[in-house]
């Protein structure tokens, strides 16, 4: 059965400067070094429907899988699940509030596999969460930096 995870954080900034970061999310030199999730690029650029992403859960004996950008809009950046722990996707979507953007991470998602089923409601899960809410962290105080520097 597929679940839905939800996140969200608003942000004092404007909508071009906070689309171009989330594009480059698990990339970007503001995504925080203590984060459990990394990023590892397996196609070249430009950034495109189709660029393809190797997940690595930064833990002992902790899983990876691959993802794919599957859409990309003005407003949000969807990646696939190809394999690993999960299938489904997650979007990072964004909402323009006047003077400020609500940033929307949203992963639509079901569990493979029965060690992965018995692990994430207990381990993965709770590990999950407080690393998208330290991404979303580190994501504001960035552009909220920027934007007072100005």
């Amino acid at each position: 059965m597929f679940q839905d995870n939800k996140h969200d954080i608003v942000i004092k900034s404007d909508l071009a400067s906070v689309r171009y970061e989330i594009l480059w999310w698990g990339e970007a030199p503001w995504w925080p070094k203590n984060s459990l999730m990394r990023f590892v690029r397996l196609t070249e650029r430009p950034l495109r429907k189709g660029t393809r992403y190797r997940q690595e859960v930064a833990l002992l004996f902790a899983p990876t899988w691959e993802v794919e950008i599957d859409n990309l809009t003005d407003t949000s950046i969807t990646r696939r699940f190809l394999n690993g722990m999960f299938t489904g996707f997650e979007t990072v979507s964004l909402i323009d509030r006047a003077g400020s953007i609500e940033v929307n991470y949203r992963m639509h998602y079901e569990v493979q596999g029965f060690l992965y089923n018995l692990l994430w409601p207990f381990v993965f899960k709770n590990l999950h969460d407080n690393n998208i809410e330290l991404i979303l962290d580190s994501l504001k105080t960035y552009l909220e930096k920027e934007k007072s520097e100005e």
